[in-house]
């Protein structure tokens, strides 16, 4: 049997994809969760709008059949809606925004405050810069999330890339496809309380 699809395993889950250049590897991440997961697990997403710039919604419908995005399924689903529909809620990847939004309470959109009406914790991946990922701010908003009772998974070093001026910096990503689905199936057979309960 699949990863975190037990009989009583929650099978509804919804992940938020922000505008991160991770973005573009969320289709793999997405064959790999359904390889990983089995049949039995539907999925839904929402997109912000920084994501459905960098990929369009239209392609991420190939792989998941519906897809939220800011801007546009506000009125008609609302953010209530797909955070009551969540067994579970990944964030998959995080950018240091949404982070701070969500440690914060923040709902400046329909991801955001999907999350904000979600009322079991959260896995986040974030994906940035390592300057970014280093901010005190930054550190303080995932400590935050992480004594809310959400998970954080540290992102792990991508291959240099070029800045400004010729200088080279890290970049922070999303762990490999593979451990993904294996933190997501484990995520999804774990019994969770809701927040604060």
């Amino acid at each position: 049997m699949a990863a975190g699809t037990g009989p009583d395993t929650p099978r509804r889950l919804l992940i938020g994809v922000c505008g991160s250049g991770n973005v573009l590897a969320v289709p793999q991440y997405l064959m790999a969760l359904r390889t990983g997961l089995g049949p039995g697990v539907e999925i839904r997403m929402i997109m912000t709008r920084s994501a459905a710039a960098i990929i369009p919604p239209s392609t991420m419908r190939l792989l998941c059949r519906t897809v939220y995005c800011d801007g546009e399924d506000e009125l008609t689903t609302g953010h209530v809606a797909p955070a009551v529909w969540a067994e579970r809620f990944v964030v998959l990847p995080a950018t240091a925004n949404m982070l701070g939004q969500a440690a914060n309470g923040l709902a400046s959109g329909l991801l955001s405050s999907a999350l904000l009406a979600h009322e079991r914790p959260v896995v986040f991946f974030p994906s940035m810069n390592s300057l970014m990922w280093e901010r005190p701010a930054v550190r303080r908003n995932v400590d935050r999330l992480r004594a809310d009772g959400h998970a954080v998974i540290d992102p792990v070093p991508a291959p240099a890339w070029q800045i400004a001026a010729g200088e080279v910096r890290k970049n922070l990503g999303l762990p490999p496809s593979s451990t993904v689905a294996t933190v997501i199936g484990e995520f999804l057979a774990m019994p969770v309380d809701p927040l604060g309960g």
